[in-house]
């Protein structure tokens, strides 16, 4: 569910990624995101480029990372 907090902090996880280096990226992808993206072969959002697919597995990633944190009422 979108929702203005929501939106302000996927604003904030792009803004971070795309600030990253494309070595920086990938180092921050956990093990199964490497994996991932070393299979990736193409796709019609990202074309042949593999950064830029996994600048996207890692934003995924790092929202998975916030929601799984939780909030400071559980």
């Amino acid at each position: 569910m979108s929702n203005i907090y929501n939106d302000q902090i996927m604003d904030g996880i792009i803004q971070d990624v795309d600030s990253m280096s494309d070595i920086d990226v990938v180092s921050a992808l956990d093990i199964v995101n490497v994996y991932k993206v070393s299979k990736f072969t193409g796709d019609d959002v990202h074309g042949a480029n593999i950064i830029d697919y996994a600048r996207s597995v890692l934003v995924s990633q790092m929202w998975d990372d916030v929601v799984d944190m939780g909030g400071p009422c559980g």
